[in-house]
């Protein structure tokens, strides 16, 4: 089986000299190709040029504003027997989103996206394309400890989790407001 995490074009190097994917840290698809790693899965990169030569596509969508250009992108990929998963802070809402993924992964990624690589899709959290409905329950998977790895980032840096999720409650990222904080000196209830 061969899996990817895809790069979207604007975060190629060639196209974003100053912060490109190489220089951001991208620690949550990065988590998840640890968890793949880990469970002796090998994962490459891909742009929109290579996505079709791959079984599995990992895409990261860190913010609403990540969609509209990989939608952009998504569109224009050669035919392929490929499953697109995505998951990442900026799904939300994957109504819109439903023809050009076939998997979203609500929340963090631990317990969830090595059952989701094996076939098995029956979690709270993962929200399957062409079974979806409104009247279901989807839930956002969470963690009660960081994660436990380092991970190396792309830009030569180490990762090491310390706290999950952010301390900020920034109106305009999703983040903060659905995914449950823990660690650091923020508490829900100083509000």
């Amino acid at each position: 089986m061969k899996i990817c995490a895809y790069v979207q074009d604007k975060y190629a190097k060639q196209n974003y000299k100053n912060e490109s994917f190489n220089t951001r840290i991208f620690a949550g698809l990065r988590v998840v190709i640890d968890i793949l790693q880990r469970a002796g899965y090998h994962v490459e990169y891909a742009g929109s040029a290579t996505a079709h030569k791959y079984d599995i596509i990992l895409v990261s969508i860190t913010s609403d504003c990540d969609w509209w250009e990989f939608i952009a992108e998504r569109v224009r990929w050669k035919q392929g027997n490929y499953k697109v998963v995505v998951g990442g802070a900026g799904v939300l809402n994957v109504r819109p989103f439903l023809p050009f993924v076939d998997y979203f992964v609500l929340g963090r990624a631990e317990g969830v996206v090595d059952r989701l690589v094996k076939g098995d899709v029956e979690h709270r959290s993962i929200v399957e394309s062409r079974s979806f409905s409104a009247d279901k329950d989807y839930y956002i998977n969470q963690v009660t400890e960081p994660y436990l790895f380092e991970v190396d980032l792309e830009n030569g840096q180490t990762y090491k989790e310390g706290m999950i999720g952010c301390n900020h409650r920034c109106l305009f990222c999703g983040y903060t407001w659905h995914r449950r904080h823990s660690g650091g000196a923020f508490r829900y209830d100083d509000l």
